[in-house]
């Protein structure tokens, strides 16, 4: 009878300890599209996703992150042909001018990409 009643008790006390995290688990939403994000943002926020500005004209490339610099210079070359490259090794001093018709491909001593390549 001693067994049982410690068993009971033991019982008990776990679900006593379960209970008030299942009653504070938040609820689910009633309506799932009011709290969903937007698809434009969805795409922007994934990663290797093409960055975009307000007129749809690429401003960053995130997809060449890791590869050789070179490769880079093209992929940014065919999306737009108008920017002027720039190679800077990782640790550079640069100035901290913004130009809209520069992209800097920021490289480390392997030659491959460290930093997402942006305009400016």
């Amino acid at each position: 009878m001693k067994k049982t009643l410690l068993a009971a008790l033991a019982a008990a006390s776990a679900t006593a300890l379960i209970a008030p995290a299942v009653a504070t688990a938040a609820p689910e939403p009633a309506d799932v599209t009011a709290t969903a994000v937007p698809a434009a943002l969805a795409a922007a926020a994934l990663p290797g996703a093409p960055a975009a500005d307000h007129a749809g004209t690429r401003t960053q490339w995130p997809e060449t992150l890791g590869l050789p610099k070179a490769w880079a210079e093209k992929v940014i070359l065919r999306d737009r042909p108008d920017l002027e490259i720039e190679h800077i090794p990782e640790g550079a001093l640069v100035t901290m001018d913004y130009r809209e018709d520069r992209v800097r491909i920021v490289h480390n001593a392997l030659g491959l990409v460290s930093q997402v390549p942006a305009i400016g």
